[in-house]
């Protein structure tokens, strides 16, 4: 009997083990925890986490409708002031409203301080029927944009993300190239942190969901928040004396977590880095020779060299490295490729500059050999 009785609570010792071990496992694939820190200006990824790895995108599908909108009336197809009206489709959003009734107008100015400050799904979707004709054809927009800036791991299905459409996610990093973008658009800094804000005559008041923006030093906003069936993420920038970061960090257990890891990113961005401007190199010649051309020499030029982060201190440290081919032969059209300006941080390689021809230079033949010599002669 005793036999019977250690064997079954050896059994059912075991059970506890294998249902503990599988509760720990599910509880660590439910959320899958990323990050990436970045700087906007040259979209250098400087901290990451599974930065590539498909996750469920939650509200932060919004900041895409936010940046078409913005996209919208800076080309001048739409302004502040442009009053949109409410659909049936936009009034029966669930989920975070301004409780916009079918027929009314709103300005644009409000809708926008609707969708960033109070996450409104109704304000989202009368955006994306204005601009999309509908809400269908607006995500088609969505996915064009993303993909126009190398967002080539998400996808769009819908203007708010309450709907968590399974099809619908995106990824860390792709996240972070959005956020760069929307950094540009300074015009949304002041809604991005406001804290409080009453619209629609005072009858609704909106608080934001986002302390970092208007907590953190230099903060530019963006948004954090959730999904009916995604983790926690927080998405924010920053800018302190001309230098800018973002980070994108999703899936997290809780609004904390994902606030405290991108806080501490933002941190290690200002406290590390820093962006130094690259220099175009004092032995760089201007002109390299020309075989069987109608001209000896052909111009170079090195165009834009821009910018790159590096760690705070090291910026002396870097060395250039110029590729250039001793001749090159005709024909050469102005623009092709004629050589490399490399940038390095000791054995790292920091940037590619391409040097370019600045000029065409013709291959020689009979025909213009005989002009040259004829304007020659009579010039002399």
């Amino acid at each position: 009997m005793k036999l019977i009785k250690r064997f079954a609570a050896i059994i059912l010792s075991a059970a506890l083990m294998i249902s503990f071990a599988a509760g720990t496992s599910a509880g660590e694939e439910k959320y899958a925890e990323s990050y990436v820190l970045m700087e906007p200006v040259t979209k250098t990824v400087i901290c990451e986490k599974k930065g590539r790895a498909k996750v469920r995108m939650g509200s932060l599908n919004k900041l895409m409708t936010v940046l078409l909108a913005a996209e919208a009336v800076e080309r001048g197809e739409l302004s502040f002031d442009t009053v949109l009206t409410t659909s049936e489709n936009a009034n029966s959003k669930q989920g975070a409203q301004i409780w916009l009734m079918p027929g009314e107008k709103t300005t644009m100015l409000e809708l926008l301080k609707g969708v960033i400050i109070g996450n409104a799904n109704d304000a989202a979707c009368v955006i994306a029927e204005k601009i999309g004709g509908t809400e269908e054809k607006f995500a088609e927009l969505m996915n064009a944009r993303a993909k126009e800036l190398g967002m080539n791991d998400t996808l769009f299905t819908e203007c708010t993300g309450y709907y968590d459409d399974e099809n619908q996610y995106t990824t860390a990093y792709d996240a972070a190239l959005l956020l760069c973008e929307l950094s540009e658009h300074e015009e949304l800094t002041e809604i991005f942190t406001t804290r409080l804000e009453d619209i629609k005559e005072g009858k609704v008041q909106l608080v934001t969901s986002n302390p970092m923006g208007h907590h953190y030093k230099g903060s530019v906003g963006f948004k954090c928040g959730t999904g009916p069936s995604s983790g926690y993420f927080a998405a924010e920038g920053a800018c302190r004396d001309g230098i800018s970061f973002v980070c994108a960090v999703m899936d997290c257990k809780d609004e904390d977590r994902a606030l405290g890891l991108a806080k501490e990113l933002l941190d290690m961005g200002f406290g590390s880095y820093t962006v130094v401007s690259l220099e175009i190199p004092e032995e760089l010649p201007d002109r390299i020779r020309v075989k069987n051309g109608r001209s000896p020499e052909l111009r170079i030029s090195a165009g834009q060299t821009g910018c790159a982060v590096v760690g705070k201190g090291s910026g002396g440290n870097i060395t250039s490295r110029i590729i250039l081919p001793s001749y090159v032969y005709a024909p050469v059209k102005r623009g092709d490729k004629v050589g490399e300006l490399r940038y390095y941080l000791g054995d790292r390689l920091l940037k590619e500059t391409e040097l370019r021809a600045a000029e065409d230079i013709e291959e020689k033949n009979t025909f213009n050999v005989l002009s040259d010599m004829l304007k020659y002669l009579i010039c002399f």
